[in-house]
């Protein structure tokens, strides 16, 4: 830890977050709230100070949400300034990796990962809902990015089921909670936060 006019000041890490963001999905944006309270909470137990950077489709309306800076998902340039500059990518929650809602959404999270592995970041796989794909030309993508992740988790077992049909190794992958349910509940609420995320597009 650097000292700084003899205080010492905690260790930053930055960390990309990739995802269905800044299109005010309610689902979505739950999973967001949630990775950003987790990174807090985990930050806070290791003396380190979490800097995230959300790829996100409306940057100033995520920013204004979430008091987090963003760039936009879809400007090259600003996706591989913050990815070249990070510490590591988180991708998730929410369904990325399927086809259904269109051609192009696997191939750009697949990129996105891809991207951060070529540029030697560790890539962290978080609580993910894997397909339906129907195009199984998109196996090889899934399974190529997914064997070079540091960390592999889904939110259920068929994802899991899923990703070893793929050829993905079973005991590289962890199902855990879908990550809404850890969103703390509004005070007075006897409650569960409301649902999963919803489908992403690209």
């Amino acid at each position: 830890m650097a000292k700084s006019g003899g205080a010492v000041s905690p260790m930053r890490r930055k960390i990309v977050i990739s995802g269905y963001y800044g299109f005010r999905n309610s689902g979505d944006e739950a999973v967001l709230k949630s990775i950003l309270l987790a990174l807090r909470a985990e930050g806070e137990a290791q003396g380190v100070e979490i800097d995230p950077v959300v790829l996100s489709g409306d940057p100033a309306w995520t920013t204004q949400m979430y008091g987090v800076k963003a760039v936009h998902r879809m400007k090259p340039l600003e996706l591989m300034k913050a990815i070249a500059g990070c510490d590591g990518l988180i991708s998730g929650g929410g369904s990325l990796l399927q086809d259904v809602t269109g051609g192009k959404t696997i191939p750009y999270y697949t990129g996105i990962i891809k991207l951060a592995q070529l540029l030697r970041k560790p890539v962290f796989i978080y609580a993910q809902g894997i397909g339906p794909v129907l195009n199984r030309r998109m196996d090889g993508l899934i399974r190529h990015v997914m064997t070079r992740s540091a960390y592999v988790s889904v939110r259920d077992d068929e994802s899991a089921a899923l990703l070893s049909r793929m050829g993905v190794p079973q005991d590289r992958i962890d199902v855990v909670p879908d990550p809404v349910m850890g969103l703390p509940l509004p005070q007075g609420s006897q409650a569960a936060a409301g649902g999963g995320s919803a489908a992403a597009g690209g």
